[in-house]
């Protein structure tokens, strides 16, 4: 039966405004629909129902992780694996860098001092052009920090193994850029490890040069399988050819502050030089008082895929301003950078990023004096990150296989590069 009063009018009128009401519903939960997937990767088992146990990766999975870095002096090589830990920091920390190229040494320090991220990536602003690659292969970044928080001793044996293979290929050797030694397993430690360990220092303490390679070359034809093949990041200023290329060399000064313990198990593999840390922090650390990496869960930002690492940390999802957590967080794609993230938890200058919008930023933070400080800036997000600022005083005028290159020379030289013979 109709209402009293309504004719065919209103019969038409209501149909149409069920078909509205349903249009309109569609369009607000459609957005709500295709996060669903991506949200429930971050959901937990419901409760009472236990997580499975993560399988450790295997030794060809964790040197295809490490491939592209395994090279890398031992200091620098440290400090990107404590980094990797903070995946989201490392995108804001990569952004800030190729905004700020030109700041350096003591201008750089005491530019950090401002920043909310841990010490392990405040000290890669020194070095853009790594931060650049974490950045741009961000789900890299976190799948390596993840397997060196689960697995340290098993990545500290693929490193070395892969060292040990380019050095077999001849493709690892000392040269004007850095020294190549080899140290005996020290004892007593506790990890059984190989015998020998094979370093990488720079030549100069001050100045890193980052060396860029193919790994499928440089290790050897017919190393890889199609399945673990790792791949090949390439700076704006790599042109073709060289086993090894080496760009311009990065003044570090004090802010690679980590250094290898070489056959030493766990995190302990990992130290921290006090003097160094000190200077670029400006805290006061005891000399001497060198001690383990430590993991800092509330730096994290987004959640682990791994579950014993969800286990053992708790979730560690991104926080918004006032310390919520914040869903549908995902790691991005290439420069893509993180997506859903709309703040961060921090004491300092919190910075929310998206990757296709403009993003304002606000931090309220009280001090003991009772004022208030605010703090606003504008973070342009809507563009990638191509990494090809590698700074550095010193600058190699040629590029040859390991053992060759040059520092001094201008930065005008520093990306030419001569082929391999």
């Amino acid at each position: 039966m109709l209402s009293p009063g309504m004719g065919d009018g209103g019969i038409a009128m209501s149909a149409w405004s069920k078909r509205i009401s349903r249009y309109c519903f569609m369009a607000l939960a459609a957005p709500l629909l295709l996060s669903l997937p991506a949200l429930a990767q971050q959901q937990p088992p419901p409760q009472g129902q236990p997580q499975p146990e993560q399988q450790p990766l295997s030794q060809q999975q964790l040197q295809q992780l490490v491939a592209p870095i395994a090279l890398y002096p031992d200091a620098l090589l440290a400090q990107v694996l404590t980094a990797s830990t903070y995946p989201l920091e490392v995108t804001l920390a990569a952004r800030w860098a190729e905004k700020n190229a030109n700041v350096k040494g003591p201008a750089l320090e005491a530019a950090m001092q401002k920043e909310p991220w841990d010490p392990s990536v405040k000290g890669l602003t020194a070095v853009p052009q790594v931060l650049a690659m974490m950045n741009e292969k961000l789900d890299w970044t976190a799948q390596l920090g993840e397997a060196f928080l689960a697995q340290p001793n098993d990545v500290q044996t693929a490193v070395q193994t892969l060292r040990k293979q380019a050095e077999t290929t001849g493709n690892l050797k000392s040269g004007k850029e850095q020294k190549v030694s080899r140290m005996p397993a020290p004892q007593g430690t506790g990890y059984a490890g190989p015998p020998e360990y094979i370093v990488i220092e720079p030549l100069e303490p001050d100045y890193v040069y980052v060396p860029v390679y193919d790994p499928v070359v440089i290790y050897g034809p017919g190393y890889w399988t199609p399945a673990y093949t790792p791949f090949f990041w390439r700076p704006s200023w790599w042109v073709a050819g060289p086993v090894i290329a080496f760009g311009a060399a990065a003044f570090v000064g004090p802010a690679l502050w980590y250094r290898y313990n070489w056959g030493h198990p766990g995190f302990a593999a990992i130290q921290t030089n006090p003097v160094l840390y000190s200077k670029f922090n400006k805290v006061a650390v005891a000399p001497g008082a060198g001690q383990a990496w430590k993991f800092n869960a509330a730096n994290r930002g987004v959640p682990f895929k791994n579950t014993n690492l969800q286990k053992q940390f708790g979730n560690v999802g991104a926080r918004n301003l006032q310390g919520g957590q914040q869903t549908g967080t995902q790691l991005g794609k290439g420069a893509q950078g993180i997506q859903g993230v709309q703040g961060v938890q921090s004491g300092k200058n919190v910075q929310g990023i998206k990757t296709s919008n403009t993003t304002h930023i606000q931090n309220n933070k009280t001090i003991q004096s009772n004022k208030t400080i605010k703090s606003n800036k504008t973070v342009q997000t809507n563009k990638n990150i191509q990494g090809n600022r590698v700074q550095g005083v010193k600058t190699s005028n040629r590029v040859q296989p390991a053992g060759g290159g040059n520092k001094g020379g201008g930065n005008k030289n520093a990306g030419k590069l001569k082929k391999h013979p």
